[in-house]
């Protein structure tokens, strides 16, 4: 079975057209091309901003953990929030809907999905936004998350459709702007919704948890009951692992595909970004680093999910939210009308 996970492997990194290694990484040297990130570095180095230190890592290679240590309270089957890690979730069960011909391809225009949405005056360069844009965040809709405006969207009967009305500060494809927790990822969930006709942990389900094995999933929902596109999901490093692994396997699972061929590379922006801010913030980052190609998922918090692809390696960290309130109680502060209307709950 290990001799022909390594064939399929390699054949993987030829149609990528990647290179295989000279030498295989050691675990520590693994951790360590990590740990060498300008951003989440610091983060494997113990320090991070908003006062998280790191509690668990995990680094695996060949379809065994290697390395590891964690505080008693993160072990590997112990549920845990990851923050902006959500929205590589919501990415994949985009691929998954392309996939399975529910969406045509990642060129739909959004306009499709919400043909009751009101475009103003001014706005009319939403009919030229894509799945594509929302998937990339290049939709030019509001990006701020920490901050009253998206709140009231969580309490919206229909959330993805109050987002993608949200006014435009830039035309789509224009400019990257990162999305925190607001307008691009809630459109997104929105789009996957009203295309399978399922809300989308439901989707999520069907087509990838349960396939995979992944029955640890919690996801904080809106009032209406669809999932928060851009944080809230609730994982345990094992299911977190076997998601990277899919990855890994270009799409393909237990021989049977579930997400479109090179999925993760299809979205990277085609436009100019802030080289520093676009490393540290995407659905997903594609970059060629010491160690090679690396695929990486992270969160607020020193969340990282990082997989070294021409080494069939992934290494793994979880930080411990010092100074960070949780997202239920984020969306539930301040005003008094949004505590006594924003209660979300999991799954």
């Amino acid at each position: 079975m290990k001799r022909l996970a390594s064939v399929f492997f390699a054949a993987v990194v030829m149609l990528l057209g990647l290179k295989l290694p000279a030498h295989a990484l050691s675990p520590q040297e693994a951790f360590d091309a990590v740990n060498r990130s300008p951003f989440h570095g610091a983060s494997f180095r113990g320090s991070y901003p908003g006062g998280n230190i790191m509690a668990s890592f995990w680094v695996w290679q060949d379809g065994e953990i290697v390395l590891y240590d964690y505080h008693r309270r993160y072990g590997f089957d112990r549920r845990q929030q990851t923050w902006s890690g959500t929205k590589p979730f919501v990415s994949a069960l985009t691929g998954i809907a392309i996939q399975l011909s529910y969406i045509e391809s990642v060129h739909q225009y959004v306009i499709d999905f919400f043909p009751d949405a009101v475009i103003p005056p001014g706005q009319e360069s939403k009919y030229d936004m894509t799945v594509l844009h929302l998937l990339n965040m290049t939709s030019g809709l509001p990006v701020a998350g920490n901050s009253g405006f998206f709140r009231p969207l969580f309490v919206r009967h229909d959330a993805g459709l109050a987002s993608f009305m949200l006014p435009q500060r830039y035309a789509p494809g224009e400019r990257f702007r990162y999305c925190f927790v607001g307008a691009s990822s809630q459109a997104l969930v929105g789009v996957v919704e009203r295309a399978t006709g399922q809300n989308l942990y439901d989707f999520g389900r069907q087509h990838l948890f349960d396939p995979l094995g992944m029955d640890s999933i919690r996801w904080t929902r809106t009032q209406s009951g669809s999932p928060v596109g851009g944080t809230g999901l609730y994982i345990s490093p094992r299911d977190f692992f076997t998601f990277g692994q899919l990855h890994l396997q270009d799409g393909v699972w237990e021989g049977r595909r579930i997400l479109p061929v090179g999925w993760v590379n299809a979205l990277m922006p085609g436009v100019e970004v802030d080289r520093d801010f676009n490393d540290r913030h995407r659905m997903y980052h594609v970059s060629d680093t010491d160690a090679g190609w690396r695929i990486r998922a992270s969160g607020m918090g020193g969340i990282d999910l990082s997989i070294l692809v021409e080494h069939n390696t992934m290494v793994m960290r979880l930080g411990r939210n010092m100074g960070y309130i949780s997202i239920a109680q984020w969306l539930a502060s301040e005003r008094a009308v949004m505590r006594r209307r924003c209660w979300l709950y999991l799954i």
